[in-house]
């Protein structure tokens, strides 16, 4: 996750004052329950009638944590039944701390990657994760065009093969998210590889009394108590992310993170 810079933050002034990737001005978690409790299974979206599916499964991780926030307890049963995973991490999340210096970003990348691999053991996720090393926030600085044709270039050669790509919700809201969902869906549409879309940032801003996000495309998986235990004890690895830091607030603070700590993960799909 890359966390909220105040010069960065994007203006939204259809949506009540609330900024879209600032944690701490947006929607509870418990404001969702009852729309994300009344979701079909998401088992029921699946032509096999599985989920997660028997594979391979790719994920498009914009940043580190990504795929656990979203996708922790459907990514630990696929591992539990040996089903191969491929994880395509777009950027090192390098601009979660706003106020680091050029080495300061250095070390950050390093925890960051050091974390990842800690989350995953404390998960039980295997996969096979490949590093783009792209910018972070770059899909909305002045290379974007560039930053996406080497994400759609590296994603045409991740998903050969897949039997599904999960992927960040297209208006998810932070621009990297936006760019991942957009073009991964063009390039499984070309690949004929099935995507199903995960929210992050849109349960911060959207609704629930009027959502944004199709949850009639929408299905829920039931995450047991031994995959959600699993799945928290993974996303505290990231401490960078979860703890205060030389005075400053967590980037991920407990009210964001409550969205991710759920007993379902939510999952969109095409139609």
């Amino acid at each position: 996750m890359a966390g909220w810079n105040p010069a960065d933050v994007l203006t939204v002034s259809d949506l009540g004052g609330i900024d879209r990737i600032n944690p701490v001005s947006g929607r509870l978690a418990n404001e969702w329950d009852a729309l994300i409790g009344a979701l079909s299974p998401v088992a029921d979206r699946m032509e096999s009638g599985d989920w997660p599916p028997p594979g391979p499964i790719v994920v498009v991780a914009p940043h580190p944590d990504d795929e656990v926030l979203a996708a922790g307890a459907t990514l630990a049963a696929a591992s539990d039944a040996d089903t191969e995973i491929r994880i395509l991490a777009v950027t090192d999340g390098e601009m979660s701390h706003p106020y680091l210096a050029a080495a300061g970003r250095r070390g950050l990348v390093a925890r960051r990657l050091a974390e990842t691999v800690a989350a995953y053991k404390a998960v039980g996720i295997v996969a096979d994760r490949l590093r783009l090393s792209l910018p972070d926030g770059g899909a909305a600085g002045p290379r974007g065009a560039y930053w996406e044709v080497k994400l759609a270039d590296a994603l045409t050669s991740v998903v050969a093969g897949a039997a599904l790509c999960l992927v960040p919700l297209a208006s998810d809201g932070h621009p990297d998210h936006d760019a991942c969902g957009r073009i991964a869906n063009e390039v499984c549409g070309k690949a004929g590889v099935p995507v199903a879309s995960f929210p992050i940032w849109s349960w911060n801003w959207d609704d629930p009394d009027d959502p944004v996000i199709p949850f009639e495309k929408a299905g829920r998986f039931a995450v047991s108590a031994e995959l959600l235990h699993r799945k928290l004890a993974g996303i505290d690895a990231y401490a960078s992310q979860v703890n205060p830091e030389d005075g400053n607030r967590p980037v991920l603070p407990p009210e964001f993170l409550a969205h991710f700590s759920r007993s379902s993960e939510v999952f969109l799909f095409p139609a």
